[in-house]
């Protein structure tokens, strides 16, 4: 039904008089024959060709607008499929270094929203690209779920640093923990806390300890856990982008599947 409404909006006015006419021409033609001098079938043979004609261009016409209507409804729908992929862009550079839970549910739920509507904004694009799509949503659902980890994590080692603010006395414990609570930029924190935990085991091995226990050794050891996770989330999002650039690289070439 809504076919059959878009077709007599848009086409009707078109469709109905050239077909009419070229059909009627046509029944006359051949009812005219029949008794007819020679002559008169020749000036009569104008008729038919006149109905061919009109027949001709309107089946002309319907296929040039059918071929044109679908690369129109491809380039748009390959363009939707761009404009998504650059929105998980800045999505996923919007999470670091704060790692709200708002922003990472707002990607899950983009990821999801996106999953539902590829298979109809892929059409027309090759295995390979498609394959290059997967890949993607693939790495931002990882990404997604690394982020989760974070914040519990972060709550965790806050919780110790308020617990045990004597270990603010040592000063390897107090430049980790000032590190650890700048996070201005997720690759340059990591290799920061890194540094500094290889720099605090060094001097606890060589014997420069404190007297007293203020659970130094647990707050280390979720800060290392804690850099794992920030190393294994940077890796996921650079994978993540060069992903993007590739798949919008490959629908920007145009594959179709003819």
């Amino acid at each position: 039904m809504d076919l059959l409404k878009k077709w007599f909006f848009r086409w009707s006015f078109i469709d109905i008089p050239v077909f009419g006419i070229g059909l009627g021409l046509m029944i006359y033609y051949m009812n005219g024959l029949e008794g007819v001098e020679s002559e008169a079938i020749f000036m009569e043979s104008i008729v038919p060709n006149i109905g061919t004609e009109l027949l001709g261009v309107w089946l002309s016409v319907r296929i040039i607008e059918s071929v044109l209507r679908t690369r129109q409804k491809r380039s748009r729908l390959r363009a939707q499929l761009i404009d998504n992929m650059n929105y998980l862009v800045t999505l996923i550079r919007s999470i670091a270094p704060h790692f709200e839970q708002q922003t990472i549910d707002h990607l899950s739920s983009e990821l999801k929203w996106f999953e539902e509507m590829k298979h109809y904004r892929v059409s027309g694009i090759s295995e390979k690209t498609i394959g290059l799509i997967n890949e993607v949503t693939k790495l931002y659902a990882q990404a997604a779920t690394e982020g989760t980890k974070i914040n519990p994590l972060r709550d965790q080692i806050n919780d110790l640093f308020l617990l045990n603010p004597q270990m603010l006395d040592n000063r390897l414990m107090k430049e980790l923990h000032d590190i650890y609570r700048r996070q201005n930029y997720t690759r340059i924190v990591v290799k920061r806390i890194d540094s500094r935990i290889k720099r605090y085991k060094e001097k606890m091995a060589e014997g420069d300890k404190h007297l007293e226990w203020h659970g130094e050794s647990e707050t280390i050891l979720k800060l290392e856990e804690y850099s794992a996770i920030l190393k294994i989330y940077v890796a996921i999002t650079l994978n993540a982008e060069a992903a993007v650039v590739e798949a919008r690289s490959a629908v920007l070439n145009r594959e179709y599947n003819f």
